[in-house]
């Protein structure tokens, strides 16, 4: 019910012959103590109170949320009721058939409640409260939904939002699993990628369905990040595994959330990965004649050196990066996206390679660094859980 089909009645019945700002003030006294000049909003500086013209806005477009929210806790539906029930009986049964449409058993005798009551509601609801009703069907709906989410029970509109959403998204499938991670870490953000966004606004068993049958529910697994603490493991494992000399360490404190942050819509697919020489012979990606590898390749080459002890003379992995790519006096956008190719080559390479399988993320399909961001939550969680895993077998 809006605030005009209360109104409107009680003009008509009740008006006596006012017009319609008049009634609305005297109105206002019976319902609430709440003088004029507290109503919060604009007055007119000659007479000091509201002007018609605010009034017969309220009556046109409802009430605003101020002057609802001003009166609500000071309400006095009974004085409404009271003074309905002095107006004579003819004058109470035309009220009742105006507002029968609202109550099927309203008449003279209880029309007076009906009316307080119903005038309270449409306040309330302004105010942004919800009504006794609502309260109890939201206490419905959860439980619904409560009930859904346990037994995992999908309407065929469920399924066919899910399936809707595959479809329209047909060209970003290598990216669906990065739809869980972004819900983890900002379910109420919305995101540069709409694919995000509209994944993070079904309920829980849409998001599994979407999941499913994208081959991705393996994700699922996953229930919250632990960027902080991944971090934090990774950087000792960079000292440890002497992939990096303590003084960068600063570097992922500092910048590596600002990818997100900052440039979460810039186009990353300019970049020229193939930028770091080949070290030894290994399987990982190069250009044909082993000459110029990707970071990875780096990484997984520098650290079977290592293994041998062959790595004297040749310069850390993050130590390589941070000067073959100038990140001292870069772009910050440029800065952002090697620590996250870093994060996520350096993370695959410290996990043990019967851990990484054809499952889990593939940053190759990132076109902008709000995807590859994610891919680097993806890869620090992973490495957090393998890290923990590795810590109770010792």
């Amino acid at each position: 019910m809006e605030f005009n089909d209360i109104f409107n009645p009680l003009k008509k019945c009740l008006g006596d012959g006012h017009n319609r700002q008049y009634f609305f003030r005297d109105l206002m006294a019976m319902i609430t103590t709440v003088t004029e000049e507290e109503w919060g909003t604009d007055l007119d500086p000659n007479t000091k109170t509201i002007t018609d013209e605010t009034i017969f806005n309220y009556i046109k477009r409802g009430l605003s949320r101020p002057f609802a929210q001003s009166i609500v806790n000071r309400l006095t539906p009974r004085r409404l009721e009271k003074r309905i029930k002095e107006r004579p009986k003819g004058t109470r049964e035309a009220l009742a058939k105006e507002l029968s449409p609202y109550a099927d058993d309203i008449n003279s005798d209880n029309v007076g409640k009906y009316a307080s009551d119903l005038m309270v509601e449409v306040i309330k609801s302004a105010a942004g409260l919800l009504s006794d009703e609502e309260i109890d069907q939201k206490k419905k709906d959860a439980k619904a939904e409560h009930n859904n989410r346990s037994s995992g029970y999908l309407t065929e509109l469920d399924k066919i939002q899910a399936k809707s959403f595959i479809v329209s998204h047909e060209k970003e499938k290598e990216l669906i699993p990065l739809c869980h991670i972004a819900y983890l870490y900002r379910p109420q953000h919305r995101q540069v990628r709409s694919m995000y966004t509209e994944y993070n606004l079904f309920p829980l068993k849409i998001r599994k369905h979407i999941l499913k049958l994208s081959e991705s529910l393996r994700i699922m697994k996953i229930k919250s990040l632990h960027v902080n603490e991944a971090l934090s493991l990774l950087l000792k494992d960079l000292e440890k595994y002497e992939l990096s000399s303590e003084r960068y360490i600063y570097l992922f404190n500092q910048y590596f959330y600002r990818a997100f942050e900052c440039y979460a819509d810039c186009d990353i697919r300019d970049y020229d990965l193939y930028a770091f020489p080949r070290l030894c012979q290994t399987d990982k990606k190069c250009f044909e004649g082993g000459r110029l590898a990707l970071l990875d390749t780096f990484i997984n080459d520098y650290l079977w050196l290592r293994d041998k002890g062959k790595t004297d003379g040749i310069p850390c992995p993050l130590d390589f990066l941070y000067n073959e790519m100038d990140l001292d006096t870069c772009s910050e956008e440029k800065l952002t996206f090697w620590l996250c190719r870093f994060i996520i080559d350096a993370c695959i390479n410290l996990i043990c390679k019967d851990q990484i399988t054809d499952h889990d993320v593939d940053d190759q399909y990132a076109e902008i660094q709000e995807d590859l961001y994610y891919c680097a939550l993806y890869w620090l969680e992973r490495f957090y859980e393998f890290r923990r895993s590795r810590a109770a077998l010792d």
